[in-house]
C-alpha cells in the first residue's frame, strides 16, 4: 500500500425495518460516487442484521468525513456511522485477488478483530501473520487499525470449510502471547464495487508497501 494512501473500514448501523431500503440506496449511492479522494472497494453484510461494512481506499483523509456524510450518512435508514483507518498491515496477494470468488460463494470469509496488550504489538503481529499454513484456512490480510475504539488488528480469513474458522481462531490465533481478545464477524454477503483493475491496483500497492514474498 502506497504511503498515501489509507485503508478505511467503515460500519454503517441501520434501523431496524429499514434494512432492505437502506442496503439499496447505500449501493445505489456508492455506485454513483465518482469523488476522487476515496475508492469503495466492496460492501459486506456482517450479521443477520443488515448492518453494512464498506471497505474503501482513502486517497486524500481531508475528504474522508466529505465521502462519509454526502455518500453513506445522508441514506435512509442509516443512523451512525463508524470509521477505522489502516495506514499498514500485510496482506497476501494470492488471496486478494480470490475475493471475486467469495463474493460469488465460493468461499466463507470472516472478520476479526484483535486486541493486543501493549508492549507485545510488534512481536504478536509477527507472530500471528506467520502462523503455520492452516490446511483450510487462509490469511488475507492483517491491518493494523490502531486508530479505532475496539481493536489493534482487523483480519480477513477465507475457507472453503466454515467450522474450521472457529477452530482456527481457538487453536491457532488466540494462543498467541501477547493475544488478549478476540471478536468474530461472519461476512454473510458481498456486493463487489471495484473493477478488477482496482482489486489488481490494491494487491500492487500491498504488494508493494510491504514487500511481500
Amino acid at each position: 500500500m502506497s504511503p498515501t494512501d489509507t485503508i478505511a473500514i467503515i460500519d454503517a448501523d441501520i434501523r431496524s425495518g429499514e434494512d432492505e431500503l437502506a442496503r439499496e440506496e447505500v449501493l445505489a449511492r456508492l455506485h454513483a460516487y465518482k469523488g476522487p479522494c476515496v475508492t469503495p472497494l466492496w460492501v459486506n453484510w456482517l450479521r443477520a442484521r443488515a448492518d453494512l461494512r464498506v471497505i474503501s481506499m482513502v486517497h486524500d483523509l481531508t475528504m474522508l468525513d466529505d465521502f462519509l456524510i454526502d455518500v453513506l450518512r445522508e441514506a435512509r435508514g442509516v443512523i451512525g456511522t463508524r470509521a477505522v483507518l489502516s495506514f499498514g498491515g500485510r496482506a497476501n496477494i494470492n488471496r486478494l485477488l480470490e475475493i471475486p470468488m467469495a463474493a460469488n460463494g465460493q468461499l466463507y470469509a470472516a472478520n476479526v478483530r484483535i486486541k493486543l496488550a501493549p508492549g507485545y504489538d510488534r512481536r504478536a503481529f509477527d507472530a500471528i501473520w506467520h502462523l503455520p499454513q492452516h490446511p483450510f484456512v487462509k490469511p488475507v490480510w492483517l491491518l493494523r487499525t490502531y486508530h479505532g475504539y475496539d481493536a489493534d488488528l482487523n483480519m480477513l480469513l477465507f475457507s472453503e470449510d466454515y467450522p474450521a474458522i472457529n477452530g482456527y481462531i481457538t487453536s491457532w490465533l488466540r494462543p498467541v502471547e501477547g493475544l488478549v481478545d478476540t471478536q468474530l464477524y461472519d461476512v454473510i454477503d458481498w456486493h463487489l464495487l471495484a473493477s478488477s483493475d482496482q482489486m489488481i491496483q490494491l494487491a500492487e500497492q500491498f504488494f508493494q508497501f510491504n514487500k511481500e514474498d
